[in-house]
């Protein structure tokens, strides 16, 4: 494995760099996709009908499928390859975006977002993986701090389609423009996307030798005569029963805490603040505007979690980032009746929201093997994704019940400093222990 040793130490090479801009272009349009359903709330509710349980069931139908996708399609990275499962996560993605434009009522378009976000969810985790494959141990924080801003890019772009297309068109038109994205994106993978080289070297796929020494050509390096010996723990084939034994179940279900946790929390604010500003307001045009200014804080975010990981350990700015997050949620639940300031509350959620999400992204994968990557990343997304459907159906049912929007807000509060001392744990823990050497106790101890 020195070979992987040598490139994530060594400055990126040109297909490292494509890569890794591949797979921001991917996380743009999955940002794209997962935010017109919230963009096309205040519409789609009039067109419709819709009572606020209806709509937080029909916000919360994506994620069911992200869930899905991130169980049980990422896994299959870890077999099949992390370019083919993109390109199978592409196509689901891209058909369901195009069914939701002709979906007749509320039951059809549910089905068409599960479909879709069962793309979106495989694509997502797996996506997390490739990008720390690719990247270098010192650029890698810094990447995934871009790399999620791609995310949040997206959800910017569907608002600026959305404030003119919905009032000309109606809402169908932004789930036709995500569909298109959708589907140039397929074609630019599979032209431009390279299988990930630690995949090849760690499950020898057939031919994986000749493709390898392509790979290794592309970076001006040296061809190898034969893959490199494995590290015993590589031998083993890996499966999701190595997440629940021994050592590796703590940390395992420290993670599903932590992580699902924090994405309740960011999901509860891109889906519901759009709705609840134009209630609150009279003005849906205001509700579209306050998803746009939370989704570009979430750009800056990301940037200035970038920028910060060039000088900071990202594990200590996900702790951070998490704590001041709870804290602007209770202080935008406070502000929340006063526009103006609500809106500039509402970008500095945004940053500190998405700069939580990078901070996952940037930390988590090197707690797993390669050989047990996809699953271990799939399946933290996934479980994440299985507590963060609750999050729109609970508030919901809460606005339903009588609760005030900005007491919403300060409720969501709590989990984000939970998450936080899930994630101390977890680093408590394994301090110091590389990936492959936690999981050769967990087969010693199973």
């Amino acid at each position: 494995m020195d070979i992987l040793k040598d490139l994530r130490s060594s400055p990126m090479s040109r297909l490292q760099v494509r890569a890794v801009a591949v797979a921001i272009a991917l996380m743009l349009i999955d940002g794209m996709d997962v935010a017109v359903a919230a963009y096309a709330a205040p519409a789609l509710s009039k067109a419709w009908s819709l009572d606020p349980v209806t709509l937080g069931f029909l916000l919360s139908s994506g994620l069911v499928g992200m869930a899905a996708g991130s169980l049980i399609l990422t896994p299959f990275s870890d077999k099949i390859g992390r370019r083919r499962m993109m390109l199978v996560a592409l196509i689901l993605v891209s058909t369901g975006m195009v069914l939701s434009v002709f979906a007749g009522d509320v039951i059809q378009l549910m089905a068409y977002r599960v479909l879709a976000g069962l793309g979106i969810g495989g694509m997502i985790a797996n996506l997390n993986v490739f990008v720390s494959e690719y990247s270098s141990d010192k650029r890698r924080g810094s990447i995934f701090g871009l790399f999620t801003s791609g995310f949040a890019i997206g959800a910017t772009l569907g608002g600026f389609i959305a404030g003119p297309l919905i009032p000309h068109f109606g809402w169908r038109s932004v789930f036709a423009v995500g569909a298109a994205a959708s589907i140039i994106m397929l074609a630019v993978t599979w032209r431009f996307l390279p299988e990930s080289l630690e995949y090849l070297v760690s499950k020898r796929p057939p031919n994986a030798l000749a493709r390898v020494n392509a790979l290794l050509l592309q970076m001006r390096r040296p061809a190898l005569a034969e893959l490199p010996k494995l590290p015993m723990e590589q031998q083993v084939q890996r499966g999701i029963g190595d997440l629940l034994a021994g050592r590796m179940a703590i940390q395992s279900l420290l993670l599903w805490t932590g992580y699902g946790l924090m994405i309740a929390a960011y999901y509860f604010a891109s889906t519901w603040t759009p709705k609840l500003i134009a209630t609150s307001s009279g003005d849906d045009s205001l509700g579209v505007t306050m998803g746009l200014v939370v989704n570009f804080g979430g750009i800056i975010g990301c940037f200035i979690f970038s920028i910060l990981a060039v000088f900071l350990r990202s594990r200590h700015l996900l702790l951070g980032s998490l704590l001041v997050s709870a804290l602007i949620y209770v202080v935008f639940g406070m502000t929340f009746n006063q526009t103006s300031l609500a809106i500039v509350i509402g970008a500095v959620l945004g940053v500190v929201t998405s700069a939580n999400v990078a901070g996952f992204y940037a930390t988590t994968p090197t707690l797993f093997p390669a050989a047990l990557r996809g699953t271990g990343i799939g399946w933290m997304v996934g479980i994440g994704r299985l507590v963060s459907i609750l999050s729109p159906i609970l508030v919901g049912y809460l606005l339903a019940g009588g609760w005030k929007a900005e007491n919403v807000f300060i409720l969501f509060g709590i989990p984000l400093v939970v998450s936080a001392l899930a994630m101390a744990a977890i680093w408590s823990l394994t301090s110091g222990k590389p990936a492959g050497e936690q999981v050769s106790e967990t087969v010693r101890v199973g």
